[in-house]
């Protein structure tokens, strides 16, 4: 299957799955999400390892997987029915090198290193960082969907319409 076709196949099974699930706000605009989640793409290096912090209802992680197929993706998702959730949808989409982690980041216990960890409307910013550090590679970032400063590490900002998204990686 195409991509568009994998898009419109996951927003499918978020509408039918959100009646019982509750995995988005009625209010939220889908292809808006589902196209903040793609423009993140670019910062990306080809084979990455990335990790998908609060996954939830599957954005970001799933339509970046989706559109690189070349990435490593684990979703972070502490609730078990959003993980439920998850599996469904890689299985429905047939995506592979895309893993469901149960758990919560706080007392994360993985064996695991990534490129890249991504984070969206999760809480509580410095605390992710301060739980998650030592799962980065050496060159790795933090892709954050919020406005963040932090002095421990360079900050490169980035605005995508009404989004502002903030990378943290280390000198």
């Amino acid at each position: 299957m195409h991509r568009k076709e994998l898009l419109t196949i996951y927003k499918k099974l978020l509408k039918k799955y959100n009646k019982v699930l509750s995995l988005t706000s009625g209010k939220l605009n889908l292809d808006e999400l589902i196209e903040q989640s793609i423009y993140v793409e670019k910062f990306i290096k080809m084979n990455a390892y990335i990790l998908d912090v609060g996954s939830g209802n599957g954005i970001v992680g799933i339509p970046l997987k989706i559109v690189r197929d070349d990435l490593k993706v684990f979703l972070l998702e502490r609730s078990m029915k959003k993980c439920a959730f998850l599996e469904i949808v890689i299985l429905s989409l047939n995506l592979k090198d895309i893993f469901v982690i149960n758990g919560d980041y706080r007392n994360l216990d993985i064996d695991q290193s990534f490129d890249y960890i991504l984070a969206r409307a999760v809480g509580n910013y410095g605390v992710l960082i301060r739980n998650l550090e030592k799962f980065l590679k050496e060159n790795g970032k933090f892709i954050l969907f919020t406005d963040f400063y932090t002095e421990n590490y360079k900050i490169q900002k980035e605005n995508y319409k009404n989004l502002k998204i903030t990378i943290l990686y280390r000198g």
